[in-house]
């Protein structure tokens, strides 16, 4: 890992002690970072932080209206997407530094052999320089003799000839070197454009995952919030027909006892009759009147306590129902 890679990725390790530490994200500063990492340029670990404060507050705003327990988990898969997004670009990044190097290593390369070209045309333009001398030389003595000077004449335009021959090779040769860095920036060039572009389409792959992430997870929230509105809702339609039966069978209560202390006085009533009337056919009269409204209370009495149990019954179906409110109720269908 480069050196400046290794600066950013200490400066959010730094940053997140410092939060661990009860510091507020908005608080840290570039000094107090350099002085946990003790390295690298402050540029550096400026950029890293900002990047981080503003990843954080994306985070935190994403949270903000949700219950803990979402809000955590959206911010532990915001997290993970952002770790890997920092993974891919570490690799990427490592394999341009590499090609970097690599083309760093091939240009010295190119600009040692057009040093040692260069040098060779000096050393040549050297010796056509010595050669031009001794070609002034024989000048003057093809005044004294003219078979030397033809002589020399011809080794001149020999000579000449082979400079010309040497400085087009060396013009070639330069030419061609330049050449083959151009070819080579070029195709350095069109490597570090289509990683980018690769990156840009991982890079954008990964927010549309998370932001489908976040819309499925608003969606069951809502749906838990109105099926909860529901369940209160009918929580409160029982507990209104409860206190509606309750008084249903207070009533029938008071009503069983009224009826309770008629028949008690209608016995008594009966029994001095019975004591006090000595006529036998008009106590027999009176008697069997007697009967028959008891029978008549005895009738009401036993459809009183019908109903009472009745209510009774629905009173503790509807308790059984509200102590387990996760059954729900089965709707009757009409025949």
């Amino acid at each position: 890992m480069s050196r400046v890679s290794d600066t950013r990725q200490r400066t959010r390790e730094a940053a997140a002690q410092l939060v661990a530490g009860a510091k507020r994200p908005h608080e840290i500063t570039v000094d107090q970072i350099y002085a946990v990492i003790q390295q690298g340029s402050r540029t550096t670990i400026n950029d890293e932080l900002k990047q981080w404060k503003d990843e954080r507050t994306k985070a935190d705003a994403l949270g903000a209206d949700l219950p803990a327990a979402v809000a955590d988990a959206m911010r532990a898969l915001w997290v993970v997407a952002v770790e890997q997004g920092e993974v891919v670009f570490a690799e990427q990044r490592s394999t341009l530094e590499a090609a970097v190097a690599d083309a760093e290593q091939q240009h010295a390369t190119v600009t040692q052999a057009r040093d040692d070209a260069l040098a060779t045309s000096t050393t040549l333009t050297e010796q056509c320089e010595t050669l031009r001398q001794q070609i002034t030389t024989l000048q003057t003595r093809v005044e004294f003799e003219a078979t030397a000077k033809n002589q020399a004449l011809q080794d001149g335009q020999a000579l000449q000839q082979k400079l010309i021959a040497l400085q087009t090779d060396t013009a070639e040769q330069i030419e061609r070197i330049r050449q083959a860095q151009t070819d080579q920036a070029e195709e350095f060039q069109a490597v570090i454009t289509s990683r980018d572009a690769a990156f840009q389409v991982e890079r954008d792959t990964a927010n549309e995952r998370l932001e489908a992430a976040q819309a499925r997870m608003l969606q069951e929230i809502d749906t838990a919030r109105e099926g909860q509105r529901r369940a209160e809702q009918q929580m409160v339609k029982t507990r209104e027909r409860l206190e509606r039966q309750q008084a249903s069978l207070a009533e029938l209560r008071t009503e069983a006892g009224h009826h309770r202390r008629e028949l008690a006085e209608r016995d008594t009533r009966l029994g001095a009759l019975a004591a006090a009337v000595a006529d036998r056919d008009r106590m027999a009269i009176e008697l069997a009147a007697a009967r028959g409204q008891l029978e008549g209370l005895g009738t009401a009495m036993q459809s009183l306590e019908t109903r009472a149990i009745t209510a009774e019954s629905r009173i503790s179906t509807l308790l059984d129902e509200r102590k387990s409110p996760a059954t729900p109720r089965k709707k009757q269908g009409k025949k």
